[in-house]
């Protein structure tokens, strides 16, 4: 055990009891023990003795006049910023000490009159190096959760990256459409204008459809900035509403340069309810899973498996029994049932080097299961591959 009376670092110690001789026994063993020492002789004044200076630790007495032990601690455990601080009961043998109660106030352990100075040590020592280590635990936590977060943030840029190309055509072909439109409609109008005569029916109905295109062309960029927008968001996304049908949705219009007129989708969406989610992190998941569907395909393809047209992914939705279920599949290359088991650890892959980090389902189980989920994947390695998400209705993320 660390030396916790190391002179370099000095404890703080706040003993709480009505008797002064029981203050003076215990400020000396602990002042000798070389721990900064404070009194407090009642509830209230220990209370407020923890609010102006902040103890590593508290020795409280149970019986004091007023408030007592259980009800001071009671309201140390009420305030989060008081709540850590350790709490040991001091109780004489003779008294009456429900344990029972003492712990459920929120204390940690016991000590009981009259004092040995070992025993007051060993406890005080403990419960000091307890708390030290569970914040450091708490530091190491927290680091790996900000980590974690800035892998995410990262494999979704990736990710981004690899698509950029393909979207790039996705937004050039509503744009092109757009231009065209607008030079046609400018040149009528230029016409109408030369010859100074009011247009005709057919001239009206002309402009209405290019007026239509126009719309159109607007409508497709607007869908793909949109799920660009929702794609590439912070991960400090607030918990808000959202209908995990439109977020597929959303996913196949990112990834729609890589299905159009090669693979087909069939959704079999059935109306879900709003659920709690980050829906930047939530549209990762399907696009990652979309995507290694589309990868399974294409090598299904290459390798003559599947004919050039015959690839298929089916998306299915349901909320039933409180929960909303989402099931992926393809009909591309599964995966070997030994591999199965594997497939959601860092870093592994089934795709060839260079193909493939070996994260994407490692982060979709982490989203997923930080939105108290889970996420399993069926392949017997020759009829395709199911992915099978699973949320409840009403969840949060962990910690929100």
């Amino acid at each position: 055990m660390k030396n916790l009376t190391d002179p370099e670092k000095k404890y703080s110690v706040l003993i709480a009891d009505d008797n002064q001789n029981n203050l003076k026994v215990l400020s000396s063993m602990l002042e000798g023990l070389n721990y900064r020492v404070r009194v407090a002789k009642s509830g209230e004044q220990a209370l407020q003795s923890v609010v102006s200076l902040k103890p590593d630790i508290i020795l409280l007495d149970i019986h004091m006049p007023g408030m007592d032990g259980y009800e001071v601690c009671s309201k140390l455990k009420e305030m989060q910023e008081f709540r850590e601080i350790p709490v040991i009961f001091i109780s004489a043998l003779s008294e009456v000490f429900n344990k029972i109660q003492a712990f459920r106030a929120g204390g940690v352990d016991y000590i009981t009159k009259p004092f040995e100075l070992e025993e007051v040590r060993l406890r005080v020592e403990t419960h000091i190096q307890l708390r030290e280590n569970t914040a450091i635990l708490e530091k190491i936590i927290s680091d790996l959760h900000k980590k974690e977060e800035m892998l995410i943030q990262s494999e979704k840029m990736a990710a981004l990256g690899v698509l950029t190309a393909g979207i790039t055509h996705e937004i050039n072909n509503p744009v092109n459409f757009i231009s065209n439109s607008f030079f046609a409609l400018e040149d009528r109008i230029n016409n109408i204008c030369s010859e100074k005569r009011p247009p005709d029916d057919e001239m009206i109905d002309d402009f209405k459809k290019l007026l239509a295109n126009i719309s159109i062309g607007i409508g497709q960029i607007t869908k793909i900035i949109s799920s660009l927008r929702l794609y590439s968001r912070s991960e400090a996304d607030r918990m808000i509403d959202a209908n995990l049908n439109e977020l597929i949705d959303s996913a196949l219009v990112i990834m729609h340069h890589r299905l159009a007129g090669r693979i087909a989708v069939e959704k079999q969406f059935t109306p879900l309810p709003l659920i709690k989610c980050q829906p930047g992190k939530i549209n990762q998941v399907f696009i990652n899973v979309i995507a290694n569907s589309v990868d399974a395909i294409e090598d299904s393809i290459r390798s003559g498996i599947i004919p050039e047209d015959n690839g298929k992914i089916n998306i299915t939705t349901e909320a039933r029994e409180g929960y909303i279920y989402i099931k992926i599949s393809d009909n591309g290359s599964g995966i070997e049932e030994s591999l199965v088991s594997k497939v959601f650890d860092p870093f592994f892959t089934t795709k060839e080097v260079g193909q493939g980090t070996g994260l994407g389902l490692s982060i979709c189980r982490t989203i997923i299961n930080d939105h108290n989920g889970s996420i399993v994947i069926e392949s017997t390695g020759k009829n395709g591959t199911s992915i099978i998400i699973k949320i409840h209705e009403a969840e949060k993320v962990h910690g929100q």
